[in-house]
């Protein structure tokens, strides 16, 4: 082929002018996307700016609610309780609650200079001339953070006094950008209300100098057995190096490091001008031969006045009321209660509270055989009234101990059964009071090819077919409970206790089968016995308190603690709360398993639990003037001895006997739709006389009555005006029933521990 034939094929010869324009086509693609590229990143950094901004400025007003003219009150608190009869409106002094801890407060004059000047030099030395933030020390901070520039530790932090002195006072001290930033305004906002002087007295008497010392003068009286406005330039130095870490510091256990972190304080001071030549050299040479007088820390409280458990709880409530309204740490709660002069009116039973005390102190609830054998009891009227409190079982010798009726957090066994499933199903309408339930095993309960859950009554083999709903809860049959808590599911009912009954230890691990009878991680006796007021008071939760009000100093009631208008949650109707009244009032009859507990010639409901291995027992219930919830078990869990099982319903019956033998007779009041009807034990229907073999009487909402029996187990229609459901028996499981897969499963106990089973009749009564 020809050269001029092959060159067809070729494409066209490019003009040296015209290589020019394509690279300048390409350049200007090149800048036009890296121009696209700016745009971008100038956009994206405007939204991020805007939203940092609006952040910040979101946080600007933040202030705290310090009045630091309080803070130098030491005023005893005092503990009214009810009159005579119990009555409110004549409130007697019952105790006063002061301390004997290691905190004097001294006015800013009497605080020597030295100690000032010792105190900015190490922990802000630029105190005097910012607003609030030292700017300069909050970039250093953030730079160290960043590992920018020297980062080993040596430098300053970046809060100032008054920053501190906010931390002291709100508890707040987590690592955040959030809680960062409201310190700075707040700090900022608290320059603006009170002066240098009055912010730097406050920080000296309310910062921890170690050993339980709070403040400069109590610091001074321990270390040095004098004043602190007797203290010489050494000795200030050495109280001013303890703050940083009060146990690293402290002069007591680690002289060699306070006189090292001393003379820091020290060189800071000479560095700084506030101190001369003469001065530093003087205090040095004192620093290597200082004397601490080694005061031993004194008790918070004085052990000769041991509260009762009442007290105790009441102390923690008004701890944790005073924390909420002021925005402010759990020490600086607990000096107010000490030192501010507050006037706490108690809502204590003072008779109840006798009569459980002895109880809990008698041999013959406790006999000396039971050493070990704790309990704890919790008791409360139907608005939320906590009327007596026992946190543990025998003479009570300390004061803020553990308590076993508000701290501990235990399975609660089948008593658990009436909140998170029938509670619940009657309230849907899923179940009436004679509805019958499959009580049956569910398959692979305990995993695969392990069927469950077990009954009380027998090993394997012990299942009842269908029952109705009383005969379910009278014997505490664990697996008819499960059958209908897989139709209302696990979701549903804790849900239930977690939004209209407060329970707030319940885990995302408890959303299985096994928590409907007990299986979860635990609940307190103040929350199950919380939880069950709605069977007694037409449906309605109040959070129980232990205080009216609280009033301060001046006698102003302290905003947020006042319950006398607390407001409730309807949890259920009042027809289905009536109707669970009256099934748990079954539960009480001769042969059914809270019997043992029942109070002759008094309405009483209740309801048993007792979880696997017999490691706790549990009895909650309540008579027309109150409600109270018992546990009994071991501190360290472990079989309760067959024996002993009965000692929860034992102690119940024996508070409530006494506290009801000096009662004017009453009865509940029940919701007027709720009629009585017979039925039908074999079909759950209403009885037709000369039909049905074997009745039982029932309780209904009127407007939601059963189908007519026709003794063969099919039904009729009611009478006329009765909207009833076409079948009494309640569907067993359906892919509907089921909100999540989590929600529906059986749940996996844990090896050698099945949870919640409940033994019914335990010992030697049912």
């Amino acid at each position: 082929m020809r050269k001029t034939d092959i060159n067809q094929y070729a494409g066209p010869v490019m003009a040296p002018g015209d290589k020019i324009s394509t690279g300048r086509s390409v350049a200007r693609m090149l800048l036009k996307g890296f121009l696209t590229f700016l745009l971008i990143l100038a956009i994206a950094g405007t939204i991020v700016t805007a939203s940092i901004t609006a952040f910040v400025l979101s946080l600007q007003g933040s202030s705290v609610d310090l009045d630091l003219q309080k803070l130098k009150l030491n005023y005893t608190s005092f503990i009214y309780v009810n009159g005579a009869n119990d009555n409110p409106s004549q409130p007697v002094k019952y105790q006063s609650l002061y301390s004997t801890e290691n905190r004097v407060w001294i006015d800013g004059d009497k605080i020597p200079a030295d100690m000032k000047n010792a105190i900015i030099a190490i922990e802000d030395k630029r105190f005097m001339e910012h607003k609030g933030v030292d700017w300069w020390r909050t970039l250093g901070a953030a730079t160290s953070l960043l590992h920018i520039g020297n980062s080993d530790g040596s430098g300053y932090g970046g809060s100032t006094i008054t920053q501190q002195l906010i931390k002291n006072l709100t508890g707040e001290d987590d690592v955040s950008l959030t809680r960062k930033v409201k310190e700075i305004f707040r700090a900022i906002n608290l320059e603006k209300k009170y002066s240098k002087q009055e912010i730097l007295t406050a920080y000296l008497n309310v910062v921890n100098f170690g050993s339980g010392c709070n403040g400069v003068e109590a610091a001074a009286n321990n270390y040095f057995n004098k004043s602190i406005k007797d203290c010489d330039l050494a000795e200030c130095a050495a109280i001013a190096g303890i703050t940083q870490n009060p146990t690293a510091y402290n002069p007591l256990l680690h002289p060699e490091a306070n006189k090292k972190r001393q003379q820091i304080v020290l060189g800071a001071m000479h560095d700084q001008k506030k101190i001369t030549d003469s001065q530093y050299k003087a205090a040095i040479a004192e620093s290597e031969h200082m004397q601490f007088a080694g005061k031993k820390k004194e008790s918070v409280v004085d052990e000769s006045d041991v509260w009762n458990w009442y007290t105790e709880t009441l102390f923690d409530d008004v701890e944790q009321g005073l924390m909420k309204a002021y925005n402010c740490s759990s020490d600086h709660a607990i000096d107010l209660i000490y030192h501010g002069g507050l006037n706490i009116y108690s809502a204590m039973d003072t008779r109840m509270q006798t009569i459980a005390d002895t109880t809990f102190t008698d041999k013959k609830t406790f006999p000396a055989s039971y050493t070990q054998l704790q309990g704890s009891f919790f008791a409360m009227d139907y608005s939320g009234r906590v009327l007596a409190v026992e946190g543990a079982r025998g003479a009570k010798t300390q004061n803020r101990v553990f308590n076993m009726a508000t701290d501990a957090k235990r399975q609660p066994g089948s008593s658990m059964k009436p909140l998170a499933i029938y509670g619940p199903a009657v309230n849907a309408g899923i179940i009436n009071y004679s509805s019958l339930i499959n009580d049956e095993p569910q398959p692979d309960y305990f995993g695969k090819g392990q069927p469950g859950p077990k009954n009380w009554d027998s090993a394997d083999t012990a299942y009842h077919g269908m029952i109705t709903v009383e005969n379910a809860l009278d014997q505490s049959y664990n697996a008819a409970a499960i059958s209908l808590y897989k139709t209302l599911t696990p979701k549903v009912g804790l849900d239930f206790m977690r939004n209209k009954l407060a329970f707030t230890n319940i885990q995302n691990s408890d959303y299985n089968l096994a928590s409907g009878i007990g299986g979860l991680a635990g609940v307190t006796v103040r929350e199950m016995t919380a939880g069950y007021q709605i069977f007694g008071n037409g449906g309605k939760y109040y959070k129980p308190y232990t205080y009216y009000y609280v009033t301060d100093h001046d006698g102003n009631v302290i905003p947020g603690m006042d319950n006398r208008t607390e407001s409730f949650t309807q949890a259920i109707t009042s027809s289905a709360a009536t109707v669970m009244n009256k099934l748990l009032t079954s539960v009480m009859q001769s042969g059914n398993t809270g019997s043992a507990a029942n109070v002759s010639g008094w309405q009483n409901f209740g309801k048993t639990g007792t979880t696997d291995n017999n490691k706790d027992s549990w009895f909650i219930g309540g008579n027309p003037y109150a409600l109270g919830g018992v546990w009994t078990g071991y501190l360290t869990p472990r079989e309760i001895e067959r024996g002993n099982l009965g000692t929860a319903k034992l102690a119940w019956k024996t508070i409530m006997s006494q506290y009801l033998s000096e009662k004017t007779k009453k009865t509940f009041k029940f919701d007027s739709n709720v009629v009585s009807a017979t039925f039908c034990q074999k079909t759950g229907l209403l009885a037709v006389p000369g039909t049905c073999a074997a009745t039982g009487t029932g309780w209904y909402d009127k407007h939601s009555m059963p189908p007519l029996c026709t003794g063969d187990g099919s039904s009729s229609v009611p009478d006329a005006g009765s909207s009833a459901a076409s079948s009494s028996a309640v569907p067993q499981s359906s892919s509907s029933a089921a909100s999540s897969s989590q929600a529906s499963s059986q749940g996996s106990p844990p090896a050698g521990d099945n949870p919640g089973t409940d033994h019914g009749r335990n010992g030697t009564t049912p």
